[in-house]
């Protein structure tokens, strides 16, 4: 084979990695398990010609990417930042599958996932009023007055908004779940200041539910069952330290609050 050939075959190479690390990140920075990842990113691979092996991080992603006839290439790509966009995991696992059974050609499929990448998140007013109607009906179930209910929909709303707001400067995630612990659980707390609600404790209980890491939780375990230690140990640990953040918060408004008790 000439040198063109090799140069435009290692070309190739390089841009499908950077394609596929592309995707590896927006799934696992959008609340996808790291199997799925390895999953869909096999079968990317497979649908433009190559075999790729991964290693998994809770910093980032390690692609190896070979076709059996050059060198592979071997890259490496930082995860920014971890949230929950479903939409995101969905969309990129039905294009996998579209691709490998299509033969989708490499632009094609650059440009899905460009599409992928720019999918809209809900409005953040309504994304607040619906953690705020949760949060109501978790105090409600719980079996609340519905004084406490009101309560608790008001602290659950500005709890979620100084988490968003803090989380927008930058702040590191555990001090902006300790922040929005503190202040859910301090409003909702006043109920034991004033007398004319009897159960503010199920109003701070609840106020602070929608800060529980489910996502990482539930990613641990699969990770765990399906051999990815790293992963799932440093999932779990980032779970342990936003919980501990929650109690954190908590502690801080409850003392708040005991010193204004008379």
């Amino acid at each position: 084979m000439n040198t063109g050939s090799q140069s435009a075959c290692s070309i190739s190479a390089h841009k499908s990695s950077c394609l596929l690390l592309d995707a590896a990140v927006l799934l696992m920075a959008s609340g996808a398990h790291t199997e799925r990842v390895n999953r869909n990113l096999k079968r990317l691979a497979a649908a433009l010609g190559f075999e790729v092996e991964l290693f998994f991080s809770l910093s980032g992603i390690t692609l190896t990417l070979s076709d059996h006839r050059h060198e592979p290439i071997t890259a490496f790509r930082k995860v920014p930042a971890y949230g929950v966009q479903l939409s995101v995991v969905s969309a990129i696992s039905r294009l996998s599958w579209k691709a490998m059974e299509e033969q989708m050609p490499f632009d094609s499929i650059e440009k899905e996932i460009q599409r992928i990448r720019t999918l809209p998140h809900y409005p953040k007013p309504l994304v607040i009023m619906m953690i705020a109607l949760a949060g109501m009906a978790f105090c409600r179930v719980s079996g609340a007055d519905y004084l406490s209910v009101a309560l608790a929909g008001v602290a659950t709303a500005l709890g979620f908004y100084t988490r968003n707001l803090l989380l927008q400067k930058h702040y590191t995630l555990p001090i902006c779940v300790a922040m929005a612990a503190f202040v859910a659980s301090g409003i909702s707390g006043i109920g034991y200041i004033s007398a004319i609600i009897p159960h503010p404790e199920i109003a701070v209980a609840t106020s602070v539910l929608f800060l529980i890491p489910g996502i990482p939780m539930i990613n641990s375990i699969v990770d765990l069952v399906h051999g990815h230690i790293i992963t799932g140990q440093g999932r779990a640990m980032q779970a342990i330290v936003i919980s501990m953040a929650i109690a954190m918060g908590i502690t801080l408004s409850s003392a708040l609050l005991g010193a204004l008790i008379p």
